[in-house]
């Protein structure tokens, strides 16, 4: 195959979701969609045939509608507050295997027959090499061995927040770039960690976020932990995930999972959030279809769980006695009349799977549909950070430790089998 798409991200504008959330750091980013801001995506807009020539990735924006759209304007990129567009980029690489094939048929060419044993000097294979490398080079030109990638990008201009599918180093840095060479402002990936930090500098608690460690709700696992040379060490008081190591501070969003798994439980499922802006409400919540476990210590290893209601199943129970830590959690959340359904990846803040509610009636337009999902993503992309900031409230708060003991204590029920049935049951949330 001669050109690849790769289409493995999910559409804003269609399907379910996928997204990584990031903000703006610094810079004038824009306020509103307007003819200036149509013009400089114009003027950054992807260059195909930039690639290739000793240029092998270029990237740039599209209108987003697929991936040859060009037509920067109000009807395709001004939405509800938010522009919607897409980055495209373009890769181009020869696969090993082809240049190895060039250049055998160049050899063979040299000695006059693919069958002849004629030995060729030292020169003549210089020469093959060539001559392969030149036919890549020809074949790049024509357009050929070209990998192209399309990503969306949803930037709420009110919040100065950007969600799109770039989970990856590779695709936040694409991004980050064509962003900064645009607008001329500047882009972070928002893990947990760098979430809280937000969080906490707006609530007055930074202090109180420096101080925090991740919290050891179980006694360490009585398996024998080794380091990497194989020796024993010391579990501490204090677990230390590995999958934390790209902000000290993402296990935050680990024990935000296990919160909400916990308030699932004891709860009733019900959430209440925008209390510090005076504009309480209530969102409900049921754990269910999937959730992923790790042990926080790096020694018991890790067990994903799959069902209708895996958090309820005794292998769960077992994970958290044994000092695992949920690292993703399938979600279904109702706020606002507004029911979804996703998977977050509590460390990375990573959503997936976003199923948007249905329309109650058709949209009159194609148009009209788009509105009515990019006004639903940012309500659920709110609430999902209401409910990170009334779980800092309390994690930051003076009262955590008695709320550490409760969970504690939950997670002990469990594993002896000692949690009431009504305790259990699951809340029924509307249907989409």
């Amino acid at each position: 195959m001669r050109e690849i798409t790769d289409s493995v991200w999910m559409p804003f504008r269609n399907g379910v979701l996928s997204y990584a959330r990031c903000t703006i750091v610094s810079g004038a980013a824009p306020k509103a969609i307007d003819p200036k801001v149509l013009e400089q995506l114009r003027t950054n807009r992807v260059r195909p045939e930039a690639c290739g020539n000793g240029v092998p990735t270029t990237s740039g924006w599209v209108a987003g509608r697929h991936l040859f759209d060009l037509d920067f304007c109000y009807e395709s990129n001004a939405f509800s507050g938010a522009m919607l567009a897409s980055i495209r980029t373009d890769r181009v690489g020869v696969p090993p295997a082809i240049k190895r094939a060039y250049r055998a048929v160049a050899e063979d060419e040299l000695r006059g027959g693919p069958h002849r044993e004629h030995p060729l000097s030292r020169a003549d294979r210089l020469e093959a090499k060539e001559r392969a490398e030149q036919r890549a080079m020809q074949e790049v030109g024509e357009g050929r061995w070209r990998s192209i990638a399309e990503r969306p990008v949803l930037w709420d201009l009110e919040r100065n927040v950007i969600l799109s599918p770039v989970d990856g180093e590779v695709a936040f840095n694409q991004l980050k770039g064509v962003v900064a060479e645009t607008f001329d402002c500047h882009i972070e990936r928002q893990g947990a960690g760098r979430r809280a930090v937000r969080i906490a500098d707006a609530l007055g608690l930074a202090r109180d976020l420096r101080d925090a460690q991740l919290d050891a709700f179980v006694a360490p696992p009585a398996a024998i932990a080794t380091d990497s040379e194989g020796e024993p060490r010391r579990l501490g008081e204090h677990p230390l995930p590995s999958w934390a190591s790209g902000d000290p501070a993402d296990y935050l969003g680990n024990v935000f999972l296990l919160w909400l798994w916990w308030k699932c439980d004891s709860a009733e499922g019900i959430v209440e959030v925008g209390v510090r802006t005076r504009q309480p409400s209530e969102v409900a919540l049921v754990a269910e279809r999937q959730v992923d476990l790790e042990c926080a210590w790096g020694v018991t290893g890790g067990v994903n769980l799959r069902g209708d209601a895996p958090t309820r199943s005794p292998e769960a129970a077992r994970a958290l006695q044994s000092g695992k830590m949920p690292r993703r959690l399938g979600l279904t959340i109702a706020a606002e009349g507004q029911v979804w359904r996703c998977t977050l990846q509590g460390d990375r803040f990573v959503v997936s799977g976003l199923a948007l509610p249905k329309p109650i009636e058709p949209p009159a337009s194609t148009r009209e549909l788009i509105e009515e999902r990019i006004e639903s993503t940012l309500l659920f992309d709110r609430t999902l950070d209401a409910l990170y900031e009334s779980f800092l409230v309390e994690r930051l708060g003076s009262g955590w430790a008695g709320v550490r003991a409760t969970v504690s204590e939950w997670i002990r029920q469990r594993a002896a089998g000692r949690v009431t049935a009504a305790t259990t049951a699951p809340r029924v949330l509307p249907t989409m």
